[in-house]
């Protein structure tokens, strides 16, 4: 009997060594220097990934162009008459300006992205799968959006301005024969409103696709990541 709880005694020093080393192990410690590096790792490969991810979808014309502010149109795009083809319409003529630029927004956010520093990178890293990509849409939102408002100052938005006068047509005569209170969309906007928009529109929309980029990355082993990368991110 006191043999066997000897070797039971003995199993569970065993066992909560294995368990400590374990833990030793996962909470293993680097240098701010390794935080650092592994993280602009994460971006370098992140942007890269996101660049090529639109260029991609561009040249397939999978992006509809509708911005959040006017998700019901996409929405009901199937419902309402005529509006698959004018959201594909619109899609179309404005991807083909943007593929135009797409080089010249290349140089700027590799440029921007340049100027990230990050003062506490273990914190960062720790704060979730996408928080590179919070944090630089938190300092270059508004900068990207300003700039690419300056590519776009000869984008034609007719077709747009087609697509909301189609929607607003509809929502009148749902409203007028069942008596519905739909909201019409605003279809007054001038040009500089537009530029606007859909400035913030490419740049929210490189942003979205920067934070999967990064959370994919962050939580995916892969066989030829940066050895200091992977042990930083605790994929090894």
């Amino acid at each position: 009997m006191k043999n066997t709880a000897r070797f039971a005694v003995l199993l569970g020093i065993i066992l909560l060594l294995l368990v400590s080393c374990k833990t030793t192990k996962n909470v293993e410690s680097f240098t701010d220097e390794q935080y650092d590096y592994a993280l602009h790792l994460v971006l370098d490969q992140a942007q890269s990934k996101t660049l090529t991810d639109l260029f991609k979808e561009f040249n397939e014309f999978s992006e509809p162009m509708v911005p959040e502010q006017f998700s019901e149109i996409e929405r009901q795009r199937n419902e309402i008459p005529g509006m698959d083809l004018l959201i594909r319409q619109w899609s179309e003529d404005s991807i083909l300006f943007l593929l135009q630029i797409y080089g010249r927004f290349t140089d700027y956010v590799e440029t921007l992205k340049s100027q990230i520093s990050f003062r506490n990178p273990k914190a960062l890293l720790e704060t979730g799968d996408d928080s590179i990509s919070v944090l630089y849409s938190s300092l270059y939102l508004d900068d990207m959006a300003r700039v690419i408002s300056q590519y776009v100052q000869d984008m034609d938005f007719s077709s747009w301005q087609k697509t909301l006068v189609q929607y607003n047509a509809w929502i009148s005569t749902r409203n007028m024969l069942f008596g519905e209170n739909n909201e019409l969309l605003d279809a007054d906007m001038d040009s500089d409103q537009l530029i606007t928009l859909f400035s913030y529109h490419l740049a929210n929309l490189f942003f979205e696709h920067l934070s999967f980029s990064e959370s994919l990355i962050r939580t995916t082993p892969d066989l030829s990541m940066d050895p200091i990368e992977a042990q930083v991110l605790g994929l090894v």
